[in-house]
């Protein structure tokens, strides 16, 4: 934890001068001590009593010596500190390097991950002056005070003061107040949102080597904010990063390799780098290699390895493995086929607001499938995923409309979520779309716009669409009556397994 962290770079610091103090002081006792030992090479003090009888170069001898040897003793006294000092700041940097692998705070993203890197520290009553350490320049009690503004553990939580605080930090060159701050620039918590700013801060931590900022920094550059895309620098700064142990800096180098952005493509290093993040305990790199067995991406095609990887991302919540493993028991891969436990799962992942779950949940709902039949409950679900924007829940929303499932019937609420998932080229809401322009449902007859929606889905093999452009050319109904282009379209959908076009050839005499 960063308090923590940052009271034990204090206690370092405390060690270092109080140890010059204890040195300083004590060089005249050091001295005498040095007197009194066999051969400590110091002549003794001249007792007040006999000091009128010594002779006069003696005494002048005497203060010779004693000045060169107390010159000697500060130089010797000089020297033990800095060497102590350099011990310190070496044990500092280990510490640093050791906390990077331990203070893992991270925040998943769909391409990258963005860290917090820090969390809240436990601030006892021991620590009440580190708002006056603060004050007085400490740049760890200042990121300290940050932090504990910005999470409101310790102190009101105030996102201003929290920029305040690391600022003051971040300006004296601390690597974690400075990848704080850029944080607060990226979310635009406490100040204005300015992603140039953010990888400027982030870019001072990372060239001291920190490993989160070059991590984040990695993320500003592989997505373009406050830089210039590069996604070579991205792959280059996640390695560095990588090689220190950063869990996120790894699972995202490893998509690099698996999606070849500014590395060749290499499925065999995705896996590698996935490995080593999965083994410790990164749910996003589970999840991620999970999928490489599942689909025999860089390994040997491995339900079972699927499973195990989806179940260790999934107990750790990420709601992407929670979804895939109860795909994987819906479906009887790599485990056995249990339809229950898929809703189980679903809804874990669902509950979170992951809108694939929310629709598989829903489809379970609609059909009785590993729940009872209800609905009422599959539209709810299909209504929080399609404001999601997912595209299938927009479809099954709009066709729940359309029969009145679950909800009242409206044409014109089947037509919007039918337009939605048509806009975003999903091929059934296409021709659903098209379907209700040539019909008049919820529109006016359109049978030129139906036409395009229907094309458009039949490019994409819709059997639907292409039975209903079959039947357009059959009937005259808006074009041209053509039968010979009817039974090409029919010929094409029976070839897609669509029954209907098969019995509009057999009615044709065209089987």
């Amino acid at each position: 934890m960063c308090g923590e962290r940052g009271f034990e770079f204090l206690n370092l610091r405390k060690r270092v001068f109080d140890m010059k103090f204890r040195f300083t002081g004590c060089g005249l006792a050091l001295a005498l001590l040095l007197s009194s030992a066999p051969g400590g090479g110091l002549p003794a003090f001249v007792p007040s009593a006999t000091e009128a009888f010594a002779e006069e170069d003696m005494i002048d001898k005497i203060e010779r010596k004693l000045a060169k040897q107390t010159s000697e003793l500060d130089e010797l006294v000089n020297r033990l500190i800095e060497e102590k000092k350099a011990e310190l700041d070496r044990q500092t940097v280990e510490l640093n390097k050791e906390l990077d692998k331990n203070f893992l705070n991270k925040k998943d993203d769909d391409f990258g991950t963005i860290l917090r890197d820090v969390v809240a520290g436990e601030f006892d009553q021991a620590e009440t002056s580190i708002l006056e350490k603060a004050r007085n320049g400490d740049m760890y009690a200042q990121n300290d005070l940050g932090l504990m503004y910005d999470t409101g553990d310790g102190m009101p939580q105030d996102d201003a003061e929290a920029v305040r605080w690391y600022t003051a930090a971040a300006e004296q060159g601390f690597s974690i107040a400075q990848t704080n701050l850029a944080w607060m620039y990226e979310k635009g918590r406490g100040v204005e949102q300015d992603y140039k700013k953010a990888a400027e801060w982030y870019t001072r931590a990372a060239d001291q080597g920190y490993s989160r900022a070059q991590n984040n920094l990695g993320v500003m550059y592989e997505h373009g904010r406050g830089v210039e895309q590069d996604l070579a620098k991205a792959a280059a700064l996640y390695k560095k990063s990588a090689e220190q142990g950063n869990l996120n800096a790894q699972t995202n180098l490893a998509w690099m390799y698996e999606n070849g952005r500014g590395v060749k493509q290499d499925d065999k290093k995705a896996v590698e780098w996935y490995t080593k993040a999965a083994n410790a305990g990164d749910s996003r790199a589970q999840t991620n290699l999970g999928w490489m067995y599942e689909n025999g991406r860089g390994v040997r095609k491995s339900d079972k390895k699927a499973v195990e990887w989806y179940r260790k991302g999934a107990e750790n919540g990420n709601p992407y493995a929670q979804t895939n493993l109860g795909w994987m028991y819906e479906s009887g891969k790599g485990v056995e086929l249990d339809e229950a436990k898929a809703a189980e799962w679903y809804r874990m992942a669902a509950e979170q607001g992951h809108a694939r779950a929310q629709t598989n949940l829903a489809w379970l709902y609609q059909n009785g499938i590993g729940v009872p039949q209800d609905d009422r409950e599959a539209a709810d679900w299909y209504g929080l995923a399609a404001a999601l924007g997912d595209a299938r829940a927009q479809t099954n929303l709009g066709w729940m409309y359309d029969k009145g499932r679950g909800v009242e019937q409206s044409d014109s609420e089947a037509v919007r979520w039918y337009r939605s998932a048509a806009e975003q080229g999903y091929a059934t809401g296409q021709a659903n779309l098209g379907w209700m322009y040539m019909n008049g449902r919820g529109v006016k007859k359109d049978i030129k716009e139906a036409l395009k929606w229907l094309n458009l889905a039949a490019e994409q093999n819709n059997a639907n669409a292409v039975y209903n452009i079959g039947w357009l050319y059959e009937n005259g109904d808006g074009v041209k009556k053509d039968v010979k282009k009817a039974v090409e379209w029919y010929r094409r959908g029976a070839e897609l397994g669509d029954e209907s076009s098969q019995e509009a050839l057999k009615r044709l005499g065209e089987n």
